[in-house]
């Protein structure tokens, strides 16, 4: 499977915002998600492509020397094949090139996959935010990690 990673613009934002709800019963709206790709200066947003479609995506925003990964998610027809791996893989070289020194993120505390990925690219656990989900009112799991 030959994917492509590359820098999401304007013309990806309707399939990540279909990925996005297909993946999230808490998804952002197409509005948001326009805002961050589109307008918002301190955000960042890769995509992973497949045969010209956006199989996948992940968006950070970047402050000062730190990052904040908002959302990773992949296309359930695709899944389990790596591509999340390649989307962070990338985020991370490009926060390093960039000057980022810490990367953080919230993960719900029972997505396994998800715990399993961030630990496997050396984000550790730091702390929870309790209540954090709103559809569940499930706990999140801060994570850290330092470049």
């Amino acid at each position: 499977m030959n994917i492509r990673i590359k820098r999401a613009d304007i013309n990806d934002v309707d399939r990540i915002f279909a990925i996005e709800k297909e993946t999230f019963n808490d998804y952002w709206s197409y509005e948001s998600l326009y805002e961050d790709i589109c307008r918002t200066p301190m955000s960042f947003y890769l995509a992973a492509v497949f045969d010209d479609e956006v199989v996948g995506y992940i968006g950070m925003w970047h402050v000062l020397d730190e990052s904040h990964i908002m959302n990773i998610a992949v296309d359930k027809r695709y899944r389990n094949k790596g591509i999340g791996t390649l989307l962070l893989s990338a985020l991370i070289d490009y926060s390093g090139q960039v000057g980022i020194k810490r990367m953080t993120l919230e993960v719900r505390e029972h997505n396994d996959a998800a715990l399993r990925l961030y630990e496997k690219h050396g984000f550790v656990k730091d702390g929870i935010r309790k209540e954090y989900y709103r559809d569940t009112n499930e706990d999140a799991v801060i994570m850290w990690k330092e470049l």
